[in-house]
């Protein structure tokens, strides 16, 4: 049985190897004599496009907060992929990439397309020279996922590929607007965010399935649904980065562009040095935002405004937060030398701690704290 397990295991590796068998389109030579609507050949089995969408280009000034405020916005390339699979596994490949970047008032935006799978390395030097034209690239979660995928096909057939500058808007995107919707897929981005809704498009998880139908069928009329969603999904990308770039710009503005998580914004302009996030912490800790305020009074602490933390706390204590009780029994400890109001605010914290199923290790940690100042103030008697 062991044996047999390990000879089947063989034949799946070896397969996995081994070029796909040819399709009924290949034996007739139509493979490589395809044509697709709107596409170029610019090789045996590649296609490519490109169209100029106006626009009304990138912000004038850039924030700083995402790249530098000296970039050019005409050296970013925006990027992303179709592949034949969801996961970047063994045997998945990307049949479809495609560039965006700004050009004056207009958006250039380029389509690269595997027409099979024999033509892989040529279909991947050809993005690599689009590539290396683009000095700074911008995804959305390409970082992990499309960067990682051309890395891995490129090193099976030689090809070399580099993402040293690159902005993956997925992860400011989940710091931004995760408590509030989620989900942070560019679909959900789009529809919440950019408040753009897409008509008749084609569901992302069912692109994969309609590349493989075409290769069983050549024809390329399967093809305009994909190249359709892909598209919108660069365009997107690019939308995207700007809106990121006029909320820094001026971040006050996040109401009226419908972001409303004013504690994560400020949260990452604090991340960034920017003291604006400490406003804007303030405005959502004055609508009711308790995390807000325990955000700002630990950025007041960390800052050396103690007296500011302090008022800070003591307005929140009435919300009986085991952390907020445990700063004001720190700082009555530690800094005011008041050991009984610091047993009051360190009990009233056990008890929040207790009442709120908190770890065992921090109701371990009250405890302690409580023993010490029921001794310091049995040594002050």
């Amino acid at each position: 049985m062991p044996r047999k397990g390990l000879t089947s295991r063989l034949k799946q590796l070896r397969s996995l190897r081994e070029p796909p068998a040819p399709h009924a389109g290949d034996e007739a030579g139509t493979s490589r004599d395809l044509r697709i609507p709107g596409f170029s050949r610019i090789g045996d089995y590649t296609h490519y496009r490109r169209e100029f969408i106006e626009t009304e280009g990138p912000p004038v000034s850039l924030s700083g907060l995402l790249i530098s405020a000296g970039q050019d916005p005409e050296e970013l390339l925006f990027f992303d992929l179709e592949t034949s699979g969801l996961s970047s596994g063994a045997g998945t490949l990307a049949f479809l990439a495609g560039f965006g970047c700004f050009r004056g008032g207009a958006f250039l935006l380029e389509q690269f397309f595997l027409s099979d799978y024999p033509g892989e390395a040529e279909f991947l030097e050809k993005i690599r020279e689009r590539l290396v034209q683009g000095p700074y690239f911008v995804s959305y979660n390409g970082r992990s996922f499309d960067a990682s995928l051309l890395k891995t096909r490129g090193i099976l057939h030689g090809i070399n590929f580099n993402f040293s500058r690159h902005l993956d808007l997925l992860y400011i995107s989940r710091r931004l607007w995760r408590d509030a919707l989620g989900s942070c897929s560019l679909g959900n981005i789009e529809r919440n965010i950019l408040r753009l809704e897409r008509d008749g498009d084609l569901p992302g998880r069912e692109v994969p399935d309609r590349w493989f139908s075409f290769l069983r069928s050549a024809d390329p009329r399967l093809l305009e649904d994909i190249f359709r969603h892909h598209r919108q999904d660069i365009l997107s990308l690019a939308m995207l980065w700007k809106h990121l770039e006029e909320l820094f710009l001026d971040p006050f503005s996040y109401e009226s562009r419908g972001d409303a998580d004013p504690r994560a914004l400020g949260l990452h302009l604090i991340s960034r040095g920017d003291e604006r996030g400490e406003e804007l912490l303030r405005l959502a800790w004055h609508k009711g935002d308790f995390r807000a305020g325990r955000l700002l009074a630990l950025q007041y602490k960390r800052r050396g405004r103690t007296d500011s933390a302090l008022d800070l706390w003591l307005s929140m204590a009435s919300g009986a937060d085991p952390g907020v009780y445990e700063e004001l029994a720190k700082y009555y400890e530690h800094r005011a030398g008041d050991y009984d109001v610091a047993l009051r605010w360190a009990t009233l914290g056990m008890g929040a701690a207790v009442r709120s199923t908190a770890s065992e290790t921090r109701i371990r940690e009250f405890r302690r704290r409580i023993r010490r100042l029921e001794k310091k103030i049995q040594g002050q008697a």
